[in-house]
């Protein structure tokens, strides 16, 4: 199947309950492991590149980090029958326009340097530019940190206000609205709790499906409360990157003769589908493709 806008799902996940899951992807291994885990749970999936992720993989350079992914999406997109979805995280204005142009069907622009009502026009402008060519447009409310190895003052994180909320939502006309509940990205242990109230909140102001990033981190009692409540896509990062990694370590723990990196680089792709597969199960998108 052809990369697919992956809307469609997500709408009818925020009419009944559950969550597509948005797994991110640092190597052409991973992309594979996303599509390959759809495959086996006839479900929808998005395979998520990250602004970091398109440094790496285009050494340096983030164009040619698109360029690579487009290809590499597409491919595995073509390769099964399950619905995958090509999603540009946290992008730049230029990168967000960049995507599009290359065939992404869905692009995240993140705004938050800039003052609340820039914000909006440069949203409005990129929704459009995505409309056009019928990918999907999300854009964040709100701050989901990372803590680059420095310790994390949750009392400073900026949770969405839901009434700025609401009106960025209906200005921006976005498809999918991220929303910061608590949680963090590139956390490797679930640890963190949503504000559950926050988000009721919001769900009644806004009518968009919402958007968790950083869940690594969130417990599985609040993930599941949360897709209850409205959370219709959740962002996968470091639990993939934990289960990928942990494959590789242990072929190369047992045998340290190993250097044919499809010997070990298989196992961790193996161990990213067994564990796409497990969060898709989870949010209750098996079987909904």
């Amino acid at each position: 199947m052809t990369l697919q806008n992956v809307l469609p799902w997500i709408i009818r996940a925020h009419k009944e309950g559950w969550a597509v899951g948005a797994f991110n992807a640092n190597t052409m291994e991973q992309a594979q492991a996303i599509a390959l885990a759809a495959q086996a749970e006839n479900a929808p999936a998005i395979i998520q590149i990250s602004h970091r992720a398109l440094t790496y993989i285009g050494s340096g350079n983030e164009i040619r980090g698109l360029q690579y992914i487009a290809a590499i999406g597409k491919v595995a997109a073509e390769s099964v029958s399950a619905p995958v979805s090509l999603h540009l995280d946290h992008g730049s204005e230029r990168d967000v326009l960049q995507a599009l142009a290359l065939g992404f069907t869905s692009v995240m622009f993140d705004g938050d340097g800039y003052p609340f009502d820039e914000n909006i026009a440069i949203t409005k402008k990129l929704c459009e530019a995505a409309h056009s060519v019928n990918a999907c447009m999300e854009a964040e409310v709100g701050e989901v940190p990372k803590p680059d190895g420095k310790e994390l003052n949750h009392a400073n994180i900026e949770l969405t206000d839901p009434d700025e909320a609401a009106r960025f939502a209906e200005m921006t006309g976005v498809d999918i609205l991220a929303i910061a509940l608590g949680s963090v990205h590139g956390m490797k242990s679930k640890e963190v709790s949503l504000d559950l109230n926050r988000l009721e909140t919001i769900r009644a102001k806004v009518s968009q499906p919402l958007v968790l990033h950083g869940s690594s981190g969130v417990s599985d009692v609040d993930i599941k409360q949360g897709v209850s409540l409205g959370l219709a896509k959740v962002n996968v990062a470091t639990q993939m990157s934990a289960a990928f990694t942990g494959g590789i370590r242990d072929v190369l723990s047992k045998d340290g003769d190993v250097v044919d990196p499809r010997k070990y680089l298989t196992v961790g792709r193996e161990n990213q589908v067994a564990a796409v597969r497990e969060r898709i199960r989870f949010l209750g998108a098996n079987g909904k493709a």
